[in-house]
């Protein structure tokens, strides 16, 4: 199974991928957090009042629900561990003298208590481009003891910060040009991802800041593979001129990049041990209107990377993650979750 779609997004997707050229959607989840708890089941945020929000498990074999836990404050978009001990929140924060613009609380849930951990300013910005804006950074470190948060939003953005989570203080704040960050399998090793960098890094307290050999620019959407020693990402071939998306994997463990498919491709993605998943792009025209030189075209292949040969994925009616509604479609086309839950 992999689970589409951030834990803070209003929409996921959960899908059977027993045969990943053939995929079943089980389940969408929408305008609530999810996670994956065991082989066949997940957890889900369930506001109640203002003081209580249930943590509900649901059974995929036979449809019960079932109350897991609670945590006391209303929330329907998190970052926590599945254990329950550790919860990440944010809430939006008016305009005032010090955020012109408004700004994000970020809150802390650990060791039953709840505290506002720190504030970042909202940036002015947009991009006009294929992928927009970098997501939010919103993450519990696997381990629990770490959480990074932040979001690049253009002019007067705060750099993404990174709280101890034993007792809240700021451990780091990354250099302003890192855009996205996303945490191990396992452990506390942050992945970074800087802007106008051509190298990948990593994060620990231990270490401080890396550069990871044989990496290149992790440049939109990374995400691991289910055992941890893989990256998935899109890049274009001439950054400046963002015309000829392309999909990579990286290896930690040899320290080398791999060029998936001499194509226009992106979004790619992992979905199971040694499958991906990923679009099919074509060059934009006049009449199309699209931010950016490219679009999708609709198809999703498939490729089982130790054989190299690309299969487009076949979709039962209504299956297709393009058809979900909402801000689900290629939005929600990214980094996945695994069984066993990671």
């Amino acid at each position: 199974m992999v689970l589409i779609g951030a834990k803070w997004t209003a929409n996921q997707l959960l899908y059977d991928v027993t045969n990943p050229v053939r995929p079943r959607l089980l389940c969408k989840i929408a305008n609530t957090s999810a996670h994956l708890f065991t082989g066949d089941t997940f957890e889900y945020l369930k506001p109640v009042s203002a003081n209580e929000t249930d943590v509900m498990l649901h059974s995929l074999g036979s449809g019960n629900e079932s109350h897991a836990g609670t945590f006391p404050f209303y929330v329907t978009s998190a970052s926590w561990l599945p254990d329950q001990s550790v919860m990440a929140y944010t809430l939006p924060r008016s305009a005032d003298e010090g955020y012109p613009n408004g700004g994000v609380d970020v809150y802390l849930y650990a060791q039953r208590k709840t505290g506002l951990l720190f504030t970042y300013r909202t940036g002015i910005g947009d991009c006009i481009c294929r992928f927009g804006l970098p997501p939010e950074v919103l993450a519990v470190s696997p381990d629990g003891q770490y959480v990074a948060a932040g979001h690049l939003t253009g002019k007067g953005s705060q750099p993404i910060a990174v709280y101890r989570v034993s007792d809240r203080a700021l451990v780091t704040t990354l250099d302003p040009g890192v855009m996205w960050a996303f945490w191990d399998r396992s452990g506390h090793r942050l992945f970074l991802d800087r802007f106008g960098s051509d190298t990948a890094q990593s994060w620990t307290p231990e270490a401080g800041v890396s550069a990871l050999n044989g990496a290149g620019a992790w440049s939109y959407l990374p995400g691991l593979s289910p055992d941890g020693n893989q990256i998935a990402y899109t890049a274009y071939v001439n950054p400046s001129e963002q015309s000829q998306p392309r999909i990579y994997v990286y290896d930690l463990k040899a320290a080398t990049t791999h060029l998936v498919v001499e194509q226009l491709r992106t979004q790619i993605l992992f979905v199971k041990d040694g499958w991906v998943w990923y679009l099919e792009e074509r060059a934009c025209t006049a009449s199309d209107g699209c931010p950016g030189a490219t679009m999708p075209t609709g198809r999703v292949y498939a490729m089982n990377l130790s054989a190299g040969t690309e299969q487009e994925v076949s979709w039962a009616f209504g299956d297709d993650p393009h058809g979900q509604g909402g801000d689900a479609g290629w939005g929600v086309f990214g980094p996945g979750e695994f069984w066993p839950a990671g």
